[in-house]
């Protein structure tokens, strides 16, 4: 099971501190700062607090994409306050970016700048689609951003003054490959559709042609994340699973922040309002145990490569 772990609980020194930060992280535990670790100006958390979106039923979020320097789906705003999300938005992705930077520096060498978020709606409640919801329990998948085994590190920040982010975790992703894709499960109905999806240009590729499209940096799809997108959809879908799986509840206080590589940590999100998330993909290079990782537990039960630069010589 997933465990949370108190960063105030560290070794110290930076190099002994980073090695066993990335080592919890790595098993599948969660990075927990009980306060705010990087610099939020109040006045900018008040903004933020000011925020209401409409058409919630259409938009999870508020994005921002640090390296265009483009915000998306918000409500229409005046102009003034477009800039002002934009500008506050920004300066957050720079400001969690340096901190992240100096608490994992070999990551950092190595990730990918992926996009921020900040999340304005209550999520108890949500009406959204099934494969969209947030309260079931998930690993994460991106079908427009594929990452070929590449890790997703996600960190975030509960802004709100008075109220937890309250989250749900079940097995690490190991139990669950074991379960749900080994001998027996559903590894051969996943491996097939995967295989399809790679072969056919099915949906996997169609939202990365469309994501090009629009100017967006999108590698190619590997059979891993073809996968992996299968796999998030099997276990939203699966309501035994959702129903009878061991469960760990989390509650996420005002001004925390949590980290965690949620390809691997299954999670799910049952209530909270107003919080901060960025996420970065993480080279296979910069991990230090990369036997760990989703594409090798993946690939030791499907029993053939998933991913091209996850040769096998570079997991030992």
């Amino acid at each position: 099971m997933t465990t949370l772990i108190n960063v105030d609980n560290t070794p110290r020194g930076p190099e002994a501190r980073e090695r066993w930060c990335s080592e919890q992280l790595e098993e599948g535990n969660i990075l927990f700062f009980p306060e705010t670790p990087f610099e939020l100006p109040e006045n900018d958390r008040e903004f933020l607090l000011s925020q209401q979106q409409s058409g919630a039923a259409y938009h999870k979020n508020i994005a921002y994409r640090p390296r265009q320097d483009r915000l998306t789906g918000f409500s229409k705003h005046g102009r003034e306050d477009q800039e002002r999300l934009r500008a506050i938005m920004r300066a957050y992705s720079g400001s969690v970016t340096q901190f992240l930077s100096a608490l994992l520096p070999q990551y950092a060498g190595a990730w990918r700048l992926d996009f921020a978020s900040f999340r304005p709606q209550e999520e108890q409640g949500r009406q959204l689609r099934l494969r969209a919801r947030n309260d079931l329990l998930h690993v994460d998948s991106f079908p427009t951003r594929p990452t070929q085994g590449d890790r997703i590190l996600r960190i975030f920040t509960n802004i709100n003054p008075t109220q937890p982010r309250v989250w749900l975790t079940t097995e690490t992703f190991e139990g669950l490959a074991q379960s749900f894709l080994g001998p027996g499960g559903a590894a051969e109905a996943l491996s097939q559709r995967a295989k399809s999806t790679k072969s056919s240009g099915g949906l996997g590729r169609a939202l990365v042609r469309l994501g090009r499209a629009l100017g967006l940096l999108v590698a190619d799809s590997s059979p891993y994340d073809d996968l992996m997108l299968a796999f998030h959809h099997f276990l939203k879908e699966n309501r035994e699973f959702q129903e009878t799986c061991p469960k760990t509840r989390w509650e996420f206080p005002p001004g925390s922040t949590w980290i965690a590589f949620t390809d691997m940590v299954s999670h799910a999100v049952l209530a909270g309002q107003f919080a901060l998330e960025h996420t970065y993909i993480v080279s296979g290079s910069a991990l230090v145990l990369p036997h760990k990782a989703p594409v090798s537990i993946l690939e030791s039960l499907i029993g053939h490569p998933l991913a091209n630069q996850w040769a096998e010589g570079s997991r030992q």
